[in-house]
């Protein structure tokens, strides 16, 4: 049992994936700023990307990882099932696809009410849909694939498919600057077309990497069969919970297509905490997954205990502490990634004020995943669909009472609070069934992790008051280093705060995780 070693290859190729996202976005920004155009591609990009959580994070990941890994010790049994429901995937995608490019005005209109009142906004985010969908035919099928290596413990190269994403919209966005077609529909289509081609390449290098391991697709007409039917029961439960959560972000898209740049507003600072929310959260679910299912298959209670309460200790090390920066350099943070051509000082302000709130809710967005995945791992996909209808319950009605009076930061604090309510309720169920108990161990560890957190920002405020070499001045790359410089100084002084309260004892934790 060792989710460290693995834990470590996703994070890391995660963290080259955010890094080239955070290069395309500050591309983006400067492209497009925070504008109509901007509010159409992103409205645009969100429709794959949704359904894309819906159908592969939920369905894919949740269902199919536990049903193979019960599968792989007969490799050929496991095969017949790999190849039945890439199969059947296969055809309903293409049938769904096909759907929604038909009928994609009207998924629009549904979508974006606030944009009705601009005919040229709706039409190009209507063009910008019908090119952007089809990604979802692509990434459902390679997450399927990635599912596969996973469960065989390959995590490197399907941690890495997100970067040519990235890699292949940041030529785009180059592309567009030398040919000075900023700020138009043309680069917009131009964008959403190379984020298409990503989804390609994708598939191509994923169908090569399960050949290698002899998990090779056939394509042919499917037959429901007693694997199919099975998938199905444990997949609509899991496809319900991906689903009622993307519903939260739907709904916010809505509210905030009736003001002005919120939506690009809500994306900016949706990209900054997902970094910290992609490294730890979903690489440990990633790893989290697999791994468990493997335990719980073969009965281990102790090492599931085990996987399970460090799988939280590390997530709650690293996600305590970023929450605490994220808040305190949020305008810094913004500024320096984005504050250039079309992306205004006053767009940062807005922004900055959206990333705080945000980031209240990092440590729960973390733990819901860990969570939810105690259920998964143990074939339950009932449970985290509710709570996680409760938690949209929530959202709406919050979303609704604020926005008329905090506008796009009434969704932002609607979508922070209805995670932690999502938290609470699988907490409490997880305790009620057994699969997971907090015990004084780990709440020792965790009040002491938000006290190193609340001590690096302390004397991280104290240098910033008596630096005046640090204060952020006019130049980019100068602000770039006193932030770069701020960060450092963040992870070097929470290490030694968590060292000196004995939070990392590190070779009892690799003792563990062996």
């Amino acid at each position: 049992m060792n989710i460290i070693k693995p834990l470590f290859r996703v994070s890391g190729m995660t963290l080259i994936s955010r890094l080239l996202g955070f290069i395309r976005d500050i591309l983006i920004a400067a492209t497009f700023g925070a504008g109509s155009i901007a509010d159409a591609f992103f409205i645009a990009l969100k429709f794959p990307n949704i359904f894309r959580r819906i159908m592969a994070e939920g369905a894919l990941n949740m269902s199919f990882i536990p049903m193979f890994s019960k599968k792989l010790p007969d490799k050929k049994e496991a095969n017949v099932f790999f190849r039945e429901i890439f199969n059947f995937l296969f055809w309903s995608l293409l049938i769904l696809v096909s759907i929604f490019e038909i009928l994609m005005p009207v998924v629009v209109y549904l979508l974006a009410p606030g944009f009705l009142q601009d005919p040229k906004k709706i039409d190009l985010v209507i063009n910008l849909a019908r090119i952007s969908f089809p990604y979802l035919f692509f990434i459902s099928l390679v997450t399927l694939l990635c599912g596969v290596l996973n469960s065989l413990g390959k995590y490197l190269l399907a941690a890495s498919m997100p970067i040519f994403v990235n890699i292949s919209m940041i030529i785009a966005l180059f592309y567009v600057q030398i040919i000075e077609v900023q700020n138009t529909a043309n680069a917009a289509q131009l964008l959403m077309l190379s984020f298409l081609i990503s989804g390609i390449i994708q598939l191509i290098l994923c169908i090569y990497g399960c050949k290698k391991h002899g998990f090779l697709p056939r394509i042919k007409l499917p037959k429901i069969s007693d694997n199919i039917n099975k998938f199905i029961i444990l997949s609509l439960p899991a496809i319900g919970a991906g689903g009622i959560i993307q519903i939260n972000i739907l709904i916010g898209s809505i509210i905030a297509s009736y003001e002005e740049k919120a939506v690009s507003y809500l994306y900016y600072a949706d990209r900054i905490y997902q970094l910290p929310l992609a490294m730890i959260g979903i690489s440990i679910g990633v790893v989290l997954l697999p791994e468990l299912s493997r335990e719980i298959t073969k009965k281990n209670s102790k090492n599931i205990h085990l996987i399970q309460e460090k799988s939280l200790e590390v997530s709650l090390i690293f996600a305590t502490p970023a929450t605490f920066g994220l808040i305190f350099l949020s305008q810094e943070i913004i500024m320096v990634l984005f504050e250039r051509a079309f992306f205004t000082s006053i767009d940062t302000i807005a922004t900055s004020f959206a990333l705080v709130i945000f980031s209240l809710g990092l440590p729960a967005f973390v733990c819901v995943k860990i969570f939810q995945v105690m259920f998964f791992a143990r074939e339950d996909t009932k449970s985290p669909m509710i709570f996680a209808g409760i938690s949209v319950i929530a959202n709406i009605i919050i979303s609704l009472a604020l926005f008329q009076y905090l506008g796009y930061l009434g969704i932002a604090i609607s979508t922070t609070v209805s995670s932690w309510i999502n938290l609470l309720l699988l907490y409490r169920e997880c305790t009620k069934e057994k699969y997971f108990t907090l015990n004084k161990r780990l709440l020792n560890r965790i009040i002491k992790i938000i006290v190193a957190s609340i001590g690096m920002v302390f004397i991280l405020f104290i240098i910033e008051k008596s630096t005046p070499i640090l204060e952020f001045a006019d130049g980019s790359i100068v602000n770039f280093l006193i932030l770069l410089s701020y960060v450092t100084m963040g992870i070097i002084f929470y290490g030694i705060i968590c060292h000196l309260l004995k939070i990392m004892e590190l070779k009892s934790f690799f003792k563990f995780m062996r």
